[in-house]
């Protein structure tokens, strides 16, 4: 896994495996570790809303407000935080890698779908064939092809 970025008109691609091998590495959640997170987010503003159908087994949930959205992996610490989180929410995700974007729609990511396979057992990408293409996608198609 080489360090490498990708031009895409004037914006650069960001290496989503370097941000998942960085979670991997910080936590991967056993029992109940990521409801709990979850309470303790839900629980920091009265707004917070939680979007997670354990039911269903989505890997990915989203708490959010009028003012941040986190989008947070129930397998290993990846958190993604659009808008603007207190301290007190930094604390809640210490023990992960925390991601800043600016959009979750934005089609800004880019990773090695064999090294992702390989070395990172938790997220499995479901999506079969090129119906994503793995050198410029978003947080969005990042959660369908894995949740």
């Amino acid at each position: 896994m080489g360090a490498q970025e990708i031009d895409v008109g004037d914006r650069d691609m960001r290496d989503l495996i370097k941000e998942l091998v960085e979670a991997r590495n910080k936590k991967i959640y056993k029992d109940n570790d990521f409801k709990t997170i979850l309470s303790f987010l839900k629980g920091i503003n009265t707004g917070n809303k939680i979007n997670w159908d354990e039911g269903a087994g989505e890997e990915w949930a989203f708490i959010n407000n009028q003012s941040m959205s986190i989008m947070l992996n129930a397998k290993i610490g990846i958190y993604f935080i659009r808008g603007k989180i207190s301290e007190e929410y930094l604390k809640v995700l210490n023990e992960g890698n925390c991601v800043y974007v600016s959009n979750f729609d934005l089609k800004e990511w880019y990773m090695d779908l064999k090294y992702l396979q390989k070395n990172i057992p938790e997220i499995i990408w479901h999506t079969s064939g090129d119906s994503i293409d793995t050198n410029g996608f978003s947080l969005d198609e990042l959660y369908f092809a894995t949740v």
